[in-house]
């Protein structure tokens, strides 16, 4: 079971090589541009951790699963050799959902609603990208060690002050088609590794955190 799971996230970074060769053999364009900005519409993937729910008093099945979000970033690419270009920049994300769930009456047996859980999720890091193509058209593997911040808390009860943020390691990869000289569409598969929050008097800890952010959209240079 374990190996599949790894087999299975290793797919769209297998993809991601595929696409560049592909890339590389069709386009004969020039070296790839000197630098691009991203903003892409995401959708995050969160896990229901019950160290999160017991922390808040409900089930770990009240806790959103999806979030929706953007991410904007900026890269530069100063280094261009023939098929491997270095590139440096940053990426900002934030994503966020709530979930509103039913619970049963124990005395009527009635279904009313239960508490409304809502999970937040920020995060800026710079980043380091491997990328293979030309410049009409390329993908890249990239990684990023920078500061997140993520939340959940019950809107009934809501935090009495803002968390802090912990140290986070982002890697994945991704690609960019130029179809106008100065746009293209782009799209992103990456995961997120936070580390945990130490509770203090007025905002719970959260555990180490780890999950996926799929995201597209479009890019400009």
């Amino acid at each position: 079971m374990q190996f599949s799971r790894t087999a299975l996230s290793l797919c769209p970074i297998v993809l991601m090589f595929g696409l560049a060769t592909e890339v590389k053999a069709q386009v004969t364009a020039g070296p790839i541009s000197r630098f691009v900005v991203d903003a892409r519409g995401s959708l995050a993937r969160f896990k229901q951790d019950s160290a999160v729910s017991q922390g808040l008093g409900v089930d770990a099945s009240t806790l959103p699963t999806r979030g929706l979000g953007i991410t904007v970033g900026a890269h530069l690419y100063p280094l261009r050799l023939r098929w491997l270009t270095f590139g440096v920049g940053a990426e900002y994300a934030r994503a966020g959902d709530s979930k509103t769930t039913t619970i049963t009456d124990k005395e009527t047996g009635e279904e009313i609603e239960g508490p409304t859980i809502t999970t937040r999720f920020t995060s800026f890091a710079p980043q380091l990208s491997f990328n293979f193509g030309r410049d009409e058209g390329w993908s890249y593997l990239s990684a990023g060690i920078g500061r997140a911040r993520i939340t959940s808390e019950n809107e009934a009860q809501p935090l009495a002050d803002t968390a802090d943020s912990t140290q986070v390691i982002n890697y994945g990869g991704g690609a960019r088609w130029f179809n106008s000289p100065r746009m293209a569409f782009t799209f992103d598969v990456r995961w997120y590794a936070i580390s945990p929050r130490d509770a203090t008097t007025t905002v719970p800890g959260y555990p180490r955190a780890k999950f996926m952010v799929l995201s597209a959209g479009v890019a400009f240079r």
